[in-house]
C-alpha cells in the first residue's frame, strides 16, 4: 500500500508539472514565438457594423509577464484593406505595432503578423489597438482569455493609428486586435524544477522504505 501511494503520487506530481505548463496555453504564434491572449467567444454581434475609420482599443490586464512577438486582426471582419494595430501601456505610449493583411497567417481566428519586440508586466494595463482603415468590424462577447484578464473596450474615430480613449462602447469587446505573448520562461521552470524535486525526493523516500 505504501509503494502504491508513492507511485500515485509521484504520477500526480508529474501531472500537475504538466498541467501548470499548460495552464493559459492558446494557439501557437506564427515563427513559434509565442500563443495568443484571447480566442474569439463562439457568439458574434453586429458583424461588420460601421466601415468609418476607427481606432478599435481592448483594454487587458497582464496576468504574466512576458514579450510580445505578434499582433493581428480578428478575420471575421471584412478585411479589404491593411489594418495597422498597436499595442499601448497605461500611459499611452505606443509599444510596438504592425501592418496585418488578410493574406498573412490565419491562426486562432486572427491574421497576424510579426512585430518588433515589446515586454508587458504582470499587474500592468495595456491595449491593444486596431485602426480598421475602412474596412467593417463587429463587437460580441468577451473572448477567452490566455494569461490576461480582459478590462473593457475603448475607441477613437482618427485617420490613423492611435490611442483610444473613449470608453465603453458599443459592445463589451471590440472583436479587433490581438496580442501574441511569449510569457517569461523562469517563474514556470522554477515552478516546474520544485516539483521535479519533489518527486525526486519521494523516489528516495521510497527506496528507503
Amino acid at each position: 500500500m505504501k509503494i502504491f501511494s508513492v507511485k500515485t503520487t509521484l504520477i500526480v506530481a508529474s501531472l500537475a508539472v504538466l498541467g501548470i505548463l499548460s495552464v493559459g496555453s492558446a494557439v501557437a504564434a506564427p515563427l513559434g514565438c509565442g500563443a495568443d491572449i484571447w480566442s474569439p467567444a463562439p457568439v458574434m454581434s453586429d458583424t461588420n457594423r460601421n466601415a468609418s475609420n476607427v481606432n478599435l482599443g481592448d483594454v487587458f490586464t497582464a496576468n504574466v509577464s512576458g514579450n510580445v512577438c505578434a499582433l493581428g486582426i480578428y478575420s471575421g471582419n471584412t478585411t479589404a484593406n491593411p489594418e495597422v494595430v498597436g499595442l499601448y501601456n497605461s500611459s499611452g505610449v505606443l509599444l510596438t505595432s504592425t501592418v496585418v493583411t488578410n493574406s498573412d497567417p490565419l491562426i486562432d481566428g486572427y491574421y497576424w503578423n510579426s512585430t518588433a519586440p515589446a515586454s508587458i508586466v504582470a499587474g500592468q494595463t495595456y491595449t491593444v489597438v486596431d485602426f480598421t482603415n475602412g474596412n467593417g468590424w463587429a463587437y460580441g462577447p468577451v473572448p477567452i482569455t490566455h494569461g490576461v484578464t480582459f478590462d473593457y473596450n475603448n475607441y477613437l474615430y482618427a485617420g490613423a493609428l492611435a490611442d483610444t480613449i473613449y470608453p465603453n462602447g458599443s459592445g463589451p469587446t471590440y472583436y479587433g486586435g490581438n496580442v501574441m505573448l511569449s510569457p517569461e520562461p523562469g517563474t514556470l521552470l522554477l515552478l516546474g524544477t520544485g516539483l521535479v524535486g519533489f518527486a525526486g525526493f519521494l523516489r528516495r523516500k521510497a527506496r528507503r522504505g
